[in-house]
């Protein structure tokens, strides 16, 4: 009789003790699942990140090539974006466009001189010159 009760005691222990680690399996996998997800997350995220930055290369190297082979392109880059002139040009610059009159309130007084402007003229010559 007691041989019974021990194994039914042994059985329920054992019964026990299956759950628990079925149980800690389970919470382990879950936890591996997780950590897969985020790192497929982040592959993707990578992966995003990564055909961005191929098409910002591929945008700066066409650039590249048309400054070398497109002699108009440079020009214009060199005007619009670095404000350079040609020797024989005088380039004015209005913080307010005179055709649609967009920008600042009409006040030209604020107007930026041109970038590459000559020095202004001295009213005196005669001024700063020993006799």
């Amino acid at each position: 009789m007691k041989s019974g009760t021990f194994y039914k005691f042994l059985s329920v222990v054992l019964a026990i003790l299956l759950a628990l680690g079925g149980a800690y399996a389970a919470k382990i996998i879950h936890d591996a699942q997780t950590e897969v997800d985020t790192f497929r997350q982040k592959e993707d995220d990578a992966q995003a990140q990564l055909a961005d930055q191929k098409q910002k290369l591929q945008t700066a190297q066409e650039f590249l090539q048309r400054l070398q082979n497109d002699p108009s392109y440079l020009d214009y880059i060199a005007r619009e974006r670095l404000g350079y002139a040609r020797p024989d040009e005088l380039i004015y610059r209005f913080d307010v466009d005179p055709l649609t009159g967009a920008g600042a309130q009409g006040n030209l007084d604020s107007a930026r001189p041109p970038l590459l402007a000559p020095p202004p003229a001295d009213p005196n010559p005669a001024r700063g010159r020993s006799p």
